[in-house]
């Protein structure tokens, strides 16, 4: 049973256990924020675990994410949204690792402090699978401009924001050199927004204005 009283202290430990784990894959075992993060060429990787208290005992999920500096340092130029620590915070996509394989959100459930070694294993061994294929693969601009243009349902799980997606996309295309993808996908998006009337509006409409082709 974990009960209010010993909840933290469970969190701790499992905290701990993971970033003991972690380190196999590169990632620096200090937690930050209940999140483990790895220097990858050109950006960096996180791992981040959320746990969900009950009454008498401790659920928790795990979920990656990716950054590309290139495109982060691009969008936050524009993104008034956000500021100067959180844009050095910002993460270009992310998912919780049992929507990316299951379709729904897997979690694991600690009901007392002595599991917590067999969970963190099952943890390890579930971001081995699923969570770090997805890290290897898509950590590049072109991998990332693949997912962040695309309407299926996992690449849309992956940037669910609209407006934080759209400026993503452009900021691809454009460091790609698609010119006139830019130019198609900055009229799409701004027919989208508007019509939504998104918060993000001003920032992309600036941002399109910095980087579309000139005629």
């Amino acid at each position: 049973m974990i009960v209010k009283t010993y909840r933290a202290n469970a969190q701790k430990q499992f905290l701990a256990a993971i970033g003991e784990r972690i380190t196999e894959f590169g990632f620096n075992p200090k937690v930050s924020g209940q999140s483990f993060y790895r220097k990858v060429e050109g950006g960096k990787w996180a791992f981040h675990i959320s746990f969900i208290p009950h009454k008498e005992d401790l659920d928790l999920t795990a979920d990656v994410a990716v950054r590309i500096n290139q495109i982060e340092d691009l969008v936050n130029k524009y993104d008034m949204k956000r500021n100067e620590k959180e844009k050095r915070m910002s993460f270009t996509f992310g998912i919780e690792l049992g929507n990316l394989s299951i379709n729904r959100p897997k979690r694991w459930i600690i009901s007392d402090e002595a599991e917590i070694p067999s969970i963190c294993d099952q943890v390890i061994e579930y971001f081995r699978l699923v969570g770090l294929p997805l890290l290897q693969v898509h950590s590049s601009i072109t991998a990332a401009h693949r997912i962040l243009v695309s309407n299926d349902r996992i690449s849309l799980l992956l940037c669910p924001i609209i407006g934080s997606r759209s400026m993503r996309a452009i900021a691809s295309s454009y460091l790609l050199g698609f010119a006139e993808e830019v130019r198609t996908l900055a009229n799409q998006y701004e027919t989208e927004l508007t019509q939504i009337g998104d918060l993000h509006l001003k920032d992309f409409r600036n941002l399109c204005e910095a980087l579309s082709p000139k005629r």
